[in-house]
């Protein structure tokens, strides 16, 4: 079980690694790039960093590796607390953006993100913790039993819990997800021009759409890191749609 564990925890590390170096690259030889994203070359190299040591010390099954396992799960907790806020920016904005768009599969299903973040970053990462850091917790189920139930069962609640959001918000994406409605929301984005986006930067703004004999509330929440529409139909369901606009906001354009 542990070796099993260790080697998946290696997979997870050289695939974010990989991520990571795409966007060292990119930042270093692609005009633009680094700009456009707004990356930080240090933060970049000490992600990678990161990555690497991960790697190496799960398989290798080094002395850091509860550490490791902990600090995994503290950050997952950390995104999670943060994610109304700047959920959306992180995953757009890290060196691991390209394992978040290997599970983004497009505006018509957030399953993929679902899973990846509370399934993968949520429950995963609490129950692999929960794993390495036995020697940590096992002998105070031994000396004081009740305590140690309760401390123990603090993960547990906290993986569930992940579970349990993930199918929630499936459940509740099937009853709120509007195909038509979606097509508005592309069409209106691919709509927006960087004259717009300039003068509404920050702001949000509605209106009403008509697509044949139905009409459609359309919300845009403009912003150059990211400019997102939600299009609600008359029966309720939405589509949205979002992309960054960082080019229209850069200087001279």
């Amino acid at each position: 079980m542990r070796r099993a564990l260790r080697w998946l925890n290696v997979a997870i590390a050289l695939v974010t690694l990989a991520s990571g170096l795409a966007v060292l690259g990119s930042d270093l030889r692609v005009a633009g790039y680094r700009e456009l994203h707004r990356d930080a070359l240090w933060f970049v190299v000490a992600y990678c960093a990161v990555q690497v040591l991960m790697a190496e010390e799960f398989a290798r099954d080094g002395r850091l590796v509860p550490w490791l396992a902990v600090a995994k799960a503290l950050a997952a907790l950390l995104f999670f607390a943060s994610f109304l806020a700047t959920g959306l920016y992180w995953m757009a904005w890290t060196p691991g953006r390209y394992v978040y768009q290997l599970f983004g599969w497009g505006e018509e299903t957030k399953v993929g993100l679902f899973a990846l973040v509370f399934l993968g970053r949520g429950t995963f990462n609490t129950l692999n913790a929960f794993y390495f850091t036995r020697r940590w917790w096992g002998p105070l189920r031994v000396r004081r039993p009740l305590l140690g139930r309760a401390v123990t069962a603090l993960p547990i609640g906290v993986a569930a819990l992940c579970a349990w959001a993930f199918l929630g918000l499936v459940q509740e994406e099937a009853k709120t997800f509007s195909p038509d409605a979606q097509d508005v929301a592309r069409l209106v984005l691919a709509g927006v021009d960087c004259e717009r986006v300039r003068a509404n930067d920050g702001t949000t703004t509605t209106d009403l759409r008509r697509r044949g004999e139905r009409s459609y509330r359309v919300e845009i929440t403009w912003g150059c890191e990211l400019t997102r529409v939600l299009v609600r139909a008359e029966d309720g369901r939405i589509g949205t749609a979002a992309e960054p606009q960082r080019e229209c906001c850069r200087e001279g354009s």
